[in-house]
């Protein structure tokens, strides 16, 4: 059996701190392996390491990489950063094209990958306009058509309904049966229970393999479900957002509400499968698609709001924290939110507790797009707090961060809100650390938002 090696592998990105230590490891082919660690350790890195990204592309690095003549290819944890053409048709042929395989034979791929990962309703859209978790389906049907034998997987399901994950889950076991090898990093552990091989953990600057005991335990440990309960508003509370025969459309219609309202001061999360229209539901609020009917906040029609004057007072935490930033350094960025600051509660030494409380205090000089997506996700939490604006549309908060990220980001948006009296609306597919803080629950399915208990 083929194996993947590494020997005395090392990296750096400024060849003062080392990310891979003299890492020693064999990695089996043709097996589902899966790569965990906390936020920040090496994952992503080890990942383009093997995929051949790096250090063509950024760092040092030293020692040997033999992936035994295998055909590899990787899929980014914002699925979005890969894509070249307009619809996913155009980028599996795209794909297929550079390989340079003939029409008859892409044709028979295509059909192949689509059919694979039933993305047939995808496949002509604009790819700007799919779910995150929509574009992540289009990824792996890429990596299907180019017909690699590694298949590279960083944080494939960050972006993922509970139902779409389990189902790229058992594709991606479908293919280790085929005889396709499979290595994936992922914070969740839920699901990997039946599927996973061998568990590999970063320990320091060394990935570990973890006994079959080990590996059992932790998963077993990790496929519990809890339940959560939500209160139900009061109607007469008062309202920030009020929806009245609301209709959003993005090449299809995806709301039709005829009532509701969204309370001023409290946390709702908002849940619903990929492509329902959560966040063109934020697009909407903040003035970036229209829509038809009435959405109000504070009783005055945006639509008829000035947008700069508007967006001072609600803004938007993109899915993707790349969107977010503006300039080169996690410094930069930081002094920029500071200079758009009015708020008393993140002073310049809060915010310096708070980037040492969120790992980020030895990170300052470092281009903010060679963070970890955990890092990034952290930094652009933390800027978007310091700015002063009453409501905050924060679309998937919780994406590549570990537990231990998950409780300090959670602290420190509720710690946030508390003193600010801000409101908060939260679209996330992971109920866990956000649901015992939220107040409602809104289930956004077949083109209605619905406050729900449970």
């Amino acid at each position: 059996m083929t194996e993947i090696i590494s020997k005395n592998l090392n990296f750096s990105y400024d060849n003062k701190t080392k990310i891979l230590d003299n890492l020693n490891l064999t990695i089996p082919s043709g097996k589902f392996s899966l790569l965990i660690g906390p936020t920040g350790c090496g994952k992503s890195t080890f990942l383009k390491l093997l995929a051949g990204l790096y250090p063509k592309y950024a760092g040092k690095a030293s020692g040997k990489i033999d992936l035994g003549n295998l055909k590899k290819a990787m899929m980014f944890q914002n699925a979005g950063e890969q894509f070249t053409m307009e619809t996913p048709r155009q980028e599996i042929i795209f794909a297929l094209e550079n390989l340079q395989v003939n029409k008859n034979e892409y044709e028979k791929r295509l059909h192949k990958a689509v059919a694979f990962t039933k993305i047939d309703k995808l496949l002509d859209q604009k790819i700007v306009t799919l779910s995150g978790g929509e574009q992540q389906k289009v990824a792996l049907a890429v990596l299907v058509a180019m017909n690699v034998d590694i298949f590279l997987l960083d944080e494939p399901f960050a972006s993922c309904d509970p139902e779409a994950r389990k189902f790229l889950i058992k594709k991606l076991a479908n293919l280790r049966d085929q005889g396709k090898t499979i290595i994936l990093s992922d914070h969740v552990l839920s699901d990997y229970e039946e599927v996973c091989d061998d568990l590999f953990k970063f320990t320091g600057k060394k990935i570990v393999q973890l006994t079959e005991n080990e590996k059992n335990n932790l998963l077993q440990a990790n496929n519990k479900k809890a339940n959560y309960t939500f209160s139900i508003p009061n109607e007469n509370n008062a309202s920030v957002f009020t929806l009245q025969n609301t209709e959003i459309k993005q090449n299809r219609l995806l709301l039709k509400q005829s009532k509701l309202k969204i309370y001023k001061g409290k946390t709702t999360l908002i849940t619903g499968p990929n492509g329902v229209g959560k966040t063109s539901l934020f697009k909407a609020l903040t003035k970036m698609i229209p829509y038809s009917g009435s959405l109000t906040y504070k009783n005055k029609e945006i639509g008829k709001l000035k947008a700069r004057k508007y967006l001072l007072q609600v803004a938007q935490i993109f899915q993707n924290a790349t969107d977010q930033f503006l300039n080169i350094t996690v410094k930069d960025e930081i002094n920029l939110s500071k200079k758009n600051r009015k708020n008393k509660f993140f002073s310049d030494d809060k915010i310096n507790e708070a980037l040492a409380y969120l790992d980020l205090a030895n990170h300052l000089d470092q281009v903010v797009y060679s963070l970890s997506g955990g890092q990034k996700k952290k930094l652009q939490i933390l800027l978007m707090l310091i700015s002063d604006q009453e409501v905050l549309l924060i679309d998937e908060p919780l994406s590549g961060l570990d537990h231990n990220s998950t409780k300090k980001v959670t602290h420190l948006m509720r710690e946030s809100q508390k003193q600010r009296k801000q409101t908060f609306l939260i679209i996330s597919h992971e109920l866990e650390g956000l649901a015992e803080w939220c107040d409602y629950r809104l289930v956004f399915n077949h083109q209605k938002l619905e406050y729900v208990n449970k």
